[in-house]
């Protein structure tokens, strides 16, 4: 990456990048002795005064020719920069330490045995408590001198680092922040400088102490996560809690649950996928077999009678979830449809067709329900009474799908209600009546009331049940009864009102819809419970091998288990925080009367969408009050649905976007080199990506084949498909705003006359996953392929035999695999590799996963998804590479990667042995994965880059100055720089379509910071510093970035008709009809798909130009449409923005001196220090704005734009003709208080009754603009600034204060912008020093003539010059008296 980086952004050089390097090693290790003898001759330049520094320095500049080598690339500067600081920096560390552990072995060695001792002295037998609390005395003392010896150390690489010779070169953070190890660049003679010098080596080394502890600090966090992640949450220490509360669970993707439950969860999601995935193939097949036998008959807006297609699919119904759900179809309810489809002459293919795929169904239902009677405790032992009402439970999870819950008012249908049919209402209101023995209006009360009542529930997955009020006469007097009824059996209600309000409710008795609802409730059910009794198992294995475990039945051992005495770990009981799940009503769960910890519980409650925190608040909860409950409505509604919408639209309905999806998935392959695979064994690649493109039906509009459709649904099972993540931070968002799962239902809220539209859209969604699952799948085969390999090298049998040996594991037509067998554990061994390498929206971490509920950020899962998928590649490779123990083995001597290994066993000898990693051939699979990984990050975008400038002849100068002209979110890009046949240069920003940009770039952007430091005179600290901010907002920006839709929002809102980069959408003079027009185009533009890319296709197809007047040609037009479009550089027309900002912080620079929180003119007393410090921090802030302009006026004459272009531009936009030929020139035009200011300052100090401190100032000001005249712009702008609070002393006692701001200001005037601004307020104001000396003797008192200070030959009788009499005013002439001792 540095090789990329440092070639494209540097500028043309004849040294190259690997020679620069091989020089900087060198000259920094000449620096190392040339700043050992440098500070010994500074020590005799402190004592004798003399200038022998500047002698050794200037000796070995001419015994160095390496440094100006070095110097010529910012490769070669840093690495003598590392090289100066490491060699002197860790030897110090290490002889410190060395001696600190001599001074201290004696100590600890006493200790120890006293420890030891204590506990044998009062008998013969030891004390097994005294030995333990000697043993712990014994630990604490060495855990003591391991922080005395480091603090030791870090001292002693502190010492080492004052031998840095080019400290001023490398900087501080001193320098950065003003603090007190700022550097004293301010060079002079003698004792002086070398008194300078010896404070610089020691500001410089203190920081190490500083430094050097936050570095380790990091590097232990780092290490604590990777080596006891598991075991974090249980350490003793604080610390270590802290770092696995606050860093690892809220991102890894096991959040608070422990590995094993973790895993039992991402098994039961697969499972549950896999289940609704196998519905949705019987609900396809289904609909296709009813539409060759009955014909569609419209159902919008009828609230009649049921139709004869209703009966029917009734009928159909009930043979899926009549009688027992453990057994088969009711074979006479089968035969008596059967024999109506013969009647009406249905061909027998196609009756036959339709009873495949209800049994098909059924035997689904089964095979759910034996897996419930299975886990479920009570189900398991009960009999007789108990086994019925389990299955009147069980058909209350399966055929119960109702209108009433599925139809939610969203943005396709406003706020549409459901509306029973007037039969069923009347029926209803009938039923009550007559059960009640109420009236007519008080029955039609209480059906109104369920009706309100239902209308809020949200898909239960329990079949509610719902209360009213009975009013009755008891004597004469009303009585009031509190009643509830349901729709199961087991609830409250008599059967025949049960009957009633399913007619009302409207239910679906459509097998399609029973079959998905169903099977999604039961497999819910199932699964869950399956889990709870998986983890129970694992918990009962953990503890039986003598582990700590995570459930325990007593709230003591539990405690005791996790040290709560000293973790101060809350223990909880599971079902006091996990409560009674939605589903699993009535059903045990094993684990509930179980004690474990609450962020285990916690966790476990969070992974089965038990609503709670901001989650809860989103989707609603029924605990909310109804304020809470408009407000979350408001914030689904208003922010979080339009933002999915609008990334849906951008995404699924983008066709650009579906292409740089596949190119993305195709980079995961990639990057674990499975490329390289395909270079030795062309057929596994070519067969891998067949089976890809087959299982995921990428090229197909409909499902796979049979054995296809069964392959995917075991990849789902094992978590490799199905699992895109911006897919599925959509279908979250969309979930939770409840748009997510009606929008595209069967019979969702679209209804019917969308079904086109809908089946658009689950076009495009599927598409949109089957690009990514086409990769994962290809990954996936080349994983369990190599993992065959080694095996068959483990057990010397030939690849052949072994593949044949698994395949016995493959049963019937579709070749279902064994789950027991040694093919599935293979296969479940790669499924975790893909997981763990490609980017998976399980594996998100939970804050990120809750961070889509904020009205902020774009697919935050993507980004987090890469960077964890990044560092797993990098692990998994080395963990293939690494040695595997042999038996008898307990670690590896030395490294586990070399082809020989050195192993220690129990006994403690040695064995050689071939690394076991070159035998089974894993040491290849490594090698290719890592080659994979840095040739994606790197090698790719080398390649294009380099080869691009090569073959359209583009300077690195160029792209240099390129990089000035690109929008904000390019300038850290890989930019592939195009030019055309008229010499026009273009860029294709190639991060756009690399998905492993964001890992990437925080590099470039630190190192693109190195090189601008560089050129402005910067310190590689500084620079650095820069970078590593700049850095962390590239990263953190997909997160905290406005989101597509609240960007608009907020451009229209908050920002006034104002873009974020700038741009004016409408003025206050718009008028309102155009303005309307104006924001409902913007927000549509945010909201629907995009358009343009088509719009320039059709364009350059038909040759007509744009609305901006531009020819388009057709073939870079569709690289554009895939992702890679060429962008024309437009220095003239970017530098119209580049005024604007300029302008902007010409106008903020003045700011800086009269308002703003230090502004001088902000009302109030202010002294003449403030009015000094705030003139020189308003040139400083003009400076480097003037810099930024006199940088981009380079690069724009780099990039061939004419001066006389430059220069129209500038005037049109009222900047003089002197200000720009400054620009061009690099002078700085320094800011000098106007005459209306001054007079400002003259008003408030006569309103205050004070002296003009402007007067006082004026001199001092006038001095620093002196200085000011020599700044270029092309170097640093430097000020110190005096401490403490001598120099208001200094001013009113020593010097004319208002001739300093003249000075200041004369100085300035000569200022370069490519100068350095090296003004500092101490050139002009000393401070006061006090010595404490002895008095001296009684001395004769001089002559006033002495004492007097020197005035002018032509002073007047009143003391002053005629110019002084003429120009002063009576304030001014008074200080100049005073100075001159004759007030």
């Amino acid at each position: 990456m540095a090789e990329y980086n440092l070639n494209s952004a540097e500028r043309d050089s004849e040294v190259s990048w690997y020679k620069a390097l091989g020089a900087g090693l060198v000259s920094g290790a000449i620096k190392v002795p040339e700043g050992i003898v440098s500070l010994g001759a500074e020590l005799i330049d402190l004592g004798a005064d003399s200038n022998l520094a500047a002698d050794v320095e200037e000796f070995f500049d001419k015994m160095n020719p390496f440094e100006e080598v070095a110097e010529e690339r910012l490769i070669g500067k840093l690495t003598e920069s590392i090289v100066q600081i490491a060699v002197p920096g860790g030897i110090g560390f290490k002889v410190a330490n060395k001696a600190a552990r001599n001074l201290t072995t004696k100590a600890l060695r006493a200790k120890r045995s006293d420890a030891y001792a204590q506990f044998g002295k009062a008998s013969k037998t030891p004390d097994p408590a005294k030995l333990q609390t000697a043993l712990r005395k014994v630990k604490d003392l060495n855990k003591k001198s391991k922080y005395a010896r480091y603090s030791v150390a870090v001292g002693g690489g502190a010492v080492g680092e004052m031998f840095v010779v080019d400290n001023d070169e490398i900087g501080t953070f001193g320098d950065i922040f003003e603090g007190p190890t700022e550097l004293d660049r301010n060079e002079s003679y003698g004792r002086d400088d070398a008194a300078r010098k010896l404070m610089n080596r020691l500001r410089f080394g203190t920081e190490s102490l500083f430094i050097t502890p936050a570095v380790y600090g990091v590097g232990k966090t780092a290490k604590l996560l990777a080596q006891r992640g598991k075991e974090l949450a249980y350490s003793d220490s604080a610390f270590q809690r802290a770092i696995d509360k606050y860093i690892r669970a809220p991102f890894q993707p096991r959040g608070k649950m422990t590995q094993e439950i973790f895993e039992s969860e991402m098994l039961k999601q697969g499972l549950k996928a896999r289940d609704s995935r196998r519905a949705n193939e019987i609900i396809n097949n289904i609909t296709k077999s009813l539409d060759g036998i009955l014909p569609t008959i419209q159902e919008v807006g009828d609230k009649g009678t049921k139709s004869n297609r209703d009966i029917f699919l009734q009928k159909i119904n009930d043979l899926l979830v009549g009688g027992n759900l453990e057994k088969k179809i009711d074979t006479k309810k089968l035969d008596e449809v059967i024999k109506e489809l013969d009647i009406n002459n249905v061909p027998k293919e196609k009756v036959t067709e339709l009873v495949k795929y209800l049994d098909e169904g059924r035997n689904e239902f089964n095979s759910l329900v034996d897996i419930l009677k299975r886990t479920s405790k009570n189900a398991k032992n009960a009999t007789g009474e108990f086994q019925n009402l389990f299955n009147k439970q069980l058909s209350g999870y399966a055929g119960n799908t109702f209108k009433i819950f599925e139809t939610k008012s969203n943005i396709f249908n406003g706020f549409r209600r459901y509306q029973p049919t007037d039969e069923s209402y009347t029926a209803a209101v009938r039923v009550f009546k007559d059960s009640l023995g109420a009236t007519e209006n008080q029955s039609r009360q209480i059906i109104d009331n369920i009706l309100e009542q239902a209308e809020k529930i949200k898909q239960p997955k329990d079949l509610p049940e719902f209360s009213y009020t009975q009013k009755t006469m008891e004597n004469g007097t009303p009585k009031f009864i509190e009643r509830s009824v349901g729709l199961a059996e087991k609830q409250a209600g008599t059967p025949a009102q049960k009957k009633a309000l399913r007619e009302l409710f409207g239910e679906i008795k459509d097998p399609r819809f029973t079959i998905l609802n169903s099977m999604n409730s039961l497999s819910y059910v199932a699964r869950t419970s399956d889990m709870f009794n998986q983890i129970l198992l694992k918990n009962q294995a953990v503890q039986k091998a003598g582990g700590r475990g995570f459930f325990w039945a007593d709230e003591k051992v539990a405690e005791a288990a996790v040290n709560k005495r000293k973790t101060g770990i809350e223990i909880v009981k599971m079902n006091e925080v996990l409560g009674e799940i939605d589903g699993l009503k009535g059903i045990t769960n094993p684990i509930s009367n179980l004690y474990t910890t609450k962020d285990i519980a916690e966790g476990i409650k969070a992974s089965n969408d038990v609503l709670s925190g901001l989650q809860g608040f989103v989707r609603g909860t029924k605990e909310m009050s109804g304020a809470e409950k408009v407000v979350s409505w408001f914030y689904r509604n208003l922010l979080l649905l339009p933002k999915g919408i609008s990334q849906m639209s951008k995404t699924i309905f983008s066709i650009p976007t579906h292409v740089r999806n596949f190119m993305s998935a195709g980079a995961f392959t990639a990057a674990n080199g499975v490329l390289f695979d395909g270079i030795t064994n062309p057929k596994l690649l070519g067969k891998a990506f067949q089976d890809g493109i087959d299982t995921s039906a990428l090229l197909k509009l409909g499902p796979g084949s049979a054995k296809a459709q069964q392959r995917y649904q075991d990849l789902l099972e094992l978590g490799v498909v199905n699992s895109q993540v911006q897919m599925g931070d959509l279908i979250s968002l969309l979930k939770d705003t409840n748009a997510g799962s009606t929008m595209m239902g069967i019979d969702g809220p679209l209804g019917r006359m969308f079904k086109g539209l809908k089946k658009v859209g689950k076009v495009f969604q599927d598409k949109y996953t089957a690009e990514d699952d086409t990769f994962k799948i290809t990954n996936f085969v080349v994983e369990l392929e190599r993992l065959k390999t080694r095996n068959a090298k483990r057990l010397g049998i030939s690849l052949d035999d072994y593949k044949k040996q698994l395949d016995l594991a493959k049963k019937g037509k579709n070749q279902v695999i064994d789950r027991n067998s040694e093919l599935w554990k293979l296969q479940t061994e790669a499924a975790q590799i893909v997981k763990n390498t490609v980017p998976n929206y399980a594996y998100v971490g939970d804050v990120v996963k809750t961070s889509r509920l904020l009205p902020i950020g774009n697919f935050m899962s993507f980004p987090s998804e890469i960077i964890r998928t990044t560092a797993n590649i990098a692990q998994q490779g080395l963990k293939e590479m690494r040695h595997q123990l042999g038996e008898g083995a307990v670690r590896v001597k030395g490294s586990n990667l070399s082809p020989t290994v050195i192993e220690i066993l129990e006994d403690g000898t040695e064995r050689v042995v071939k690394n076991s990693s070159h035998v089974d051939g894993s040491f290849a699979t490594g090698f290719k994965r890592l080659l994979g990984m840095a040739t994606t990050l790197t090698g790719v975008p080398i390649a294009v880059t380099e080869g691009a400038k090569a073959l359209y002849d583009v300077s690195s100068e160029e792209i240099d100055a390129m990089r000035r002209f690109v929008p904000e979110w390019s300038k850290n890009s890989t930019l592939v720089p195009l030019r055309l046949d008229d010499g026009e240069l273009r860029y294709i920003d190639f991060s756009k379509s690399n998905a492993y940009d964001v890992v990437a770039r925080p590099f470039r952007t630190v190192i693109n910071n190195l090189i601008e430091g560089d050129k402005d005179d910067e310190t590689i600290l500084k620079s650095f510093s820069d970078g590593v901010s700049e850095a962390t907002g590239e990263i953190m920006n997909p997160f905290i970035s406005e989101s597509i839709f609240t960007e608009a929002m907020f451009d229209l809102t908050l920002r006034n008709g104002r873009t974020d980069d700038g741009r004016l959408l409408y003025t206050d003079q718009t008028a309102a009809g155009d303005k309307l027009a104006i924001q409902l185009n913007h927000l549509s533009k945010a909201i629907l798909p995009n358009k343009m890319p088509y719009e320039r296709i059709v364009s350059a197809a038909m040759g007509t130009t744009t609305e901006r007047g531009d020819e388009l040609s057709i073939g870079p037009e569709l690289a554009g449409f895939m992702g890679l479009r060429a962008i024309k550089i437009d220095p003239l027309r970017t530098m119209n923005f580049k005024v604007n900002e300029y302008q902007r912080g010409i106008r903020e620079a003045r700011r800086e001196f009269t308002g703003g929180a230090f502004g001088v003119l902000k009302g109030g007393p202010v002294s003449a220090e403030e009015i000094i410090d705030r003139y020189i921090a308003s040139n400083k802030a003009r400076f480097n704005v003037q810099k930024e302009m006199f940088r981009d006026l380079e690069a724009a004459q780099v990039l061939d734009t004419r001066t006389r272009d430059l220069r129209k531009l500038f005037k049109d936009r009222q900047i003089s003709n002197k200000n720009f030929n400054n620009l061009l020139r690099g002078k700085f035009d320094i800011y000098y208080p106007s005459k209306d200011i001054i007079a400002k300052f003259r008003e408030t100090s006569r309103a205050l009754g004070e002296s003009n401190p402007f007067l006082e100032a004026r001199t001092d000001i006038n001095s620093i603009k002196r200085d000011f005249r020599s700044l270029g712009l092309d170097t640093r702008f430097r000020t110190e600034r005096a401490v403490g609070g001598h120099i208001q002393e200094v001013m009113n006692d020593q010097y004319d204060v208002s001739s300093i701001i003249d000075k200041i200001a004369m100085d300035m005037a000569s200022l370069d912008l490519d100068d350095e601004f090296n003004i500092e307020l101490t050139n002009y104001i000393q401070p006061s020093t006090t010595f404490n000396v002895a008095p001296l003797p009684n001395q004769p008192m001089p002559s006033a003539q002495v004492l007097q200070p020197q005035a002018p030959g032509n002073i007047t009788s009143q003391g002053l010059t005629p110019t002084e009499l003429a120009l002063l005013s009576p304030e001014e002439q008074q200080i100049r008296l005073r100075l001159r001792g004759l007030a």
